[in-house]
């Protein structure tokens, strides 16, 4: 019987990177869309008389007395926010945020009050929309370059996993090598200790990136990749998890080899050849 080991969680984290993937892509359009759509827009001038002028809130919001009748009003600057950054298809299964919600985490607390109780847009707060805007997009930019690097380390460790644990002929689970040669048992000795040791080395190299994944966000927060990525699934690191059970299948095969060889009364020559086995731990 051919024994293969399938890293099931490494394959379901490859699939939410995908998901994430297309959904930042989308997210990181119906920011430059919305950019784009209130580039352009009438403003309201701010009146330099005001008492309040010199506050920066008050540069948001103070219109003229002789603004023109032409300036957008924020209820139309709403409207465009739902068509496009609340428009993404998955917005109301991964969010569903409100419009409050969703402004007051994309462009801070303050913006957000402005553009949902004031009525026309001034210059000033185009603005401020239009940089908070565009690093909203750059965060989804980054993102996805981070993403995109997951994405081929997970296809990367996916193909090593799959190779170490395929083929591994009726060992595993094997009650008896009665049957087997001195020689097969000690080439599936050296095999088993190879390939725990390139187990060992791809858990190295993988925890030696973990702690250098940051999440780019315009939130201010700082989490790991792997835990802002897989919280849905069963475990916060896929590929150091298959790596383990993949490592404890090879290492019990491999006592369990090691037990039959150990067992057997070999030839001075027999004893040269499988010499090696014994040192796999």
């Amino acid at each position: 019987m051919t024994t293969r080991f399938v890293p099931t969680t490494t394959r379901s984290a490859t699939e939410v990177v995908k998901s994430d993937r297309e959904w930042t892509t989308d997210e990181r359009d119906a920011f430059a869309s919305f950019t784009d759509r209130i580039t352009d827009l009438n403003a309201v001038v701010v009146d330099p008389t005001t008492d309040d002028f010199q506050r920066p809130s008050a540069q948001l919001l103070v219109p003229s007395p002789h603004a023109s009748s032409a300036a957008t009003s924020l209820e139309e600057v709403r409207g465009i926010y739902r068509e496009t950054v609340m428009a993404v298809d998955h917005y109301t299964d991964i969010y569903d945020d409100t419009l409050e919600e969703s402004l007051a985490q994309e462009f801070g607390s303050a913006v957000a009050t402005i553009v949902l109780t004031s009525d026309q847009l001034t210059p000033q707060l185009r603005d401020q929309l239009v940089e908070c805007s565009q690093q909203a997009r750059e965060s989804r930019h980054s993102l996805l370059q981070g993403l995109k690097s997951e994405y081929s380390a997970l296809e990367t460790a996916d193909e090593k996993l799959t190779r170490l644990g395929s083929d591994l002929d009726g060992i595993v689970g094997t009650c008896s090598f009665e049957k087997w040669t001195d020689r097969a048992l000690a080439d599936a000795d050296e095999r088993l200790c190879s390939r725990k040791h390139e187990c060992e080395q791809l858990l190295t190299d993988r925890q030696a990136t973990l702690g250098e994944q940051r999440v780019p966000s315009t939130h201010r927060t700082d989490h790991e990749f792997n835990e802002y990525l897989y919280g849905s699934l069963s475990v916060t690191y896929p590929v150091v998890s298959d790596t383990i059970s993949l490592i404890g299948t090879l290492r019990t095969a491999h006592q369990s080899v090691d037990r039959a060889l150990t067992g057997r009364g070999l030839s001075s020559d027999e004893e040269s050849a499988t010499a090696s086995h014994g040192k796999c731990d």
